[in-house]
């Protein structure tokens, strides 16, 4: 008799809100990516793709194992920003409910999602997604999803799925590792596997600034505990409870521990543990409390340590001047467009301006107007460079000052590192002007700058900067690696939307009380 190859349904939606920044629009996805049927399939197989991670290692993964057969359907996915305007996501389900109808039978849904959206009509668009898709394809089929470790994770979004598998690194280095395990948890389903799953949620909100792992580009570089991260601690921990198939049949598959993301102002916000056995409710429940009890009891190592900006701007100012001290990395973490800032402040580079610093490139501003400008005028020509002349948001400010075009592009490119590595990468057009004794890398679609070919596409030799200034939060950490070190990269407490700083944020959702913005919350793991 012969067997019939599983026909896989896949989809996906990312974004990461921002509850504080403009909505999210289409035009953001289609600038990022949106893709659907044969297109999606052929860039999830091509060598270098433009999708997450996640994606191609869930279908190397599932090539590696066995026959099998896609069902794509639509993937949407841009960089972090506000919540999606209501109209696009009711779209984006329309097509998915359609395309997931005309591919019925499927054996297995596979969803690559971020898991910390919101949308301007809707809480939980996460949520709403997999139970709309549980509907069409009933409780028998395998619903298995990938999630960032900063989802927002709901009870609905449990109860609709079989396995939610989060990230374990950050910067995130492991995409393709969990796409894989997305796969192989999907074989187990596929033959008869039925899991149990126990949530638990901490109402500790910790700020991104304070959720690194490590910044090694492997799981054993990760795994190592060389460095003394709380979370990348914690989740190692849950990790030594996991176990293969050929364990037992009620061995654990999945810890995942979800940060959150602390700018949604969402009424889903806080850590979350999820446990996932295969089939013992039990040792689920079990396992989540004690986890949820640890990283409670470290709450108070959640708490960031900026660096002001005058002081940032003073260490700088040093390290110019003099040559035998080593180079450093300031981050603007505030204006980090991967935590849904417009990545186009102006405060930072002001400052640096005013201080005369030399040597020094800014990567990236994100100002389309002025890398079309910038286009238009050609490589050499010196002009005026009005930064966001465009633009209205109160935080970004305006600037203008003498400049000079030294290289343009169109802004494509494959990354190198961490986890841009091997992707291909679309900035928009892109130019780089001189603006005193800094470099700014100005671009036209607005994302962080995560990997190194972004500024050396451009002519910038990173090695033989004095300074270099990065509008990202962390994920730089795993790209710029070989360049500065932990010691030589200072989080700065700048201006913008991404701000760590959770009391100037004007939180209106928040399931209050919770730290660390309520320092005094009491909680204790109880029974699930």
């Amino acid at each position: 008799m012969t067997t019939v190859p599983p026909k896989i349904a896949i989809l996906g939606f990312s974004l990461e809100t921002n509850g504080f920044s403009p909505p999210s629009t289409r035009r953001d996805f289609e600038e990022s990516y949106l893709f659907s049927g044969a297109a999606l399939e052929t860039d999830l197989r091509a060598v270098n793709s433009r999708a997450s991670g996640t994606l191609p290692g869930f279908v190397r993964e599932m090539d590696s194992t066995g026959a099998w057969s896609m069902a794509p359907l639509t993937v949407a996915a841009t960089s972090p920003g506000g919540p999606v305007e209501q109209g696009f996501f009711d779209e984006f389900l329309a097509q998915v409910e359609a395309g997931l109808r005309a591919a019925m039978p499927v054996q297995g849904v596979y969803i690559s999602e971020h898991g910390a959206a919101s949308s301007t009509g809707d809480v939980d668009p996460d949520g709403t997604l997999f139970e709309r898709v549980r509907k069409i394809v009933g409780p028998g089929v395998p619903v298995v999803v990938t999630l960032d470790l900063h989802a927002n994770v709901s009870q609905r979004m449990v109860d609709k799925t079989d396995v939610m598998i989060a990230f374990l690194t950050n910067p995130h280095v492991d995409q393709r590792e969990r796409g894989m395990e997305a796969a192989r948890a999907m074989r187990e389903l596929l033959g008869g596997l039925k899991t149990a799953k126990a949530l638990v949620r901490i109402p500790l909100m910790p700020p991104s600034v304070t959720l690194l792992t490590g910044v090694g580009e492997s799981e054993a570089d990760i795994a190592s505990g060389t460095l003394p991260r709380p979370y990348g601690e914690l989740i190692r921990e849950g990790q030594k409870h996991v176990s293969p198939a050929s364990s037992g049949p009620t061995s654990v598959l999945n810890v995942s521990i979800s940060a959150g993301f602390f700018l949604t102002d969402s009424s889903k916000a806080g850590m979350t543990v999820l446990v996932t056995t295969r089939g013992d409710q039990a040792a689920a429940s079990r396992l989540a409390r004690t986890l949820a009890q640890r990283a409670w009891d470290q709450r108070y190592r959640f708490v960031p340590r900026l660096i002001s900006l005058e002081d940032a701007v003073a260490r700088l100012r040093r390290v110019c001047d003099d040559p035998n001290a080593p180079p450093i990395c300031l981050a603007d973490v505030a204006d980090n467009p991967g935590g849904g800032g417009r990545g186009n402040t102006t405060a930072l580079l002001s400052a640096l301006l005013e201080a005369g610093v030399h040597g020094v490139a800014l990567a990236t501003f994100n100002d389309a107007e002025l890398a079309a400008e910038a286009h238009r005028l050609g490589v050499g020509a010196r002009f005026t460079a009005h930064f966001n002349r465009a633009e209205s948001h109160p935080l970004s400010g305006k600037l203008s000052a003498p400049a000079e075009v030294m290289a343009l592009s169109d802004g494509n490119l494959i990354g190198r590192r961490g986890a841009a590595g091997g992707r291909r990468i679309a900035l928009g057009p892109a130019a780089r002007i001189r603006v005193g004794g800094i470099d700014v890398v100005v671009i036209g679609i607005r994302q962080q700058c995560t990997d190194p070919g972004i500024p050396e596409h451009l002519g910038i030799d990173i090695a033989k900067l004095r300074g270099f200034v990065v509008k990202s939060r962390g994920h730089f950490r795993a790209g710029f690696a070989e360049f500065y070190d932990d010691a030589r990269i200072v989080e700065v407490d700048a201006p913008g939307l991404a701000s760590p700083v959770l009391a100037r944020l004007p939180y209106r959702n928040l399931p209050r009380p919770i730290f660390p913005l309520d320092p005094d919350t009491q909680w204790q793991a109880t029974g699930n």
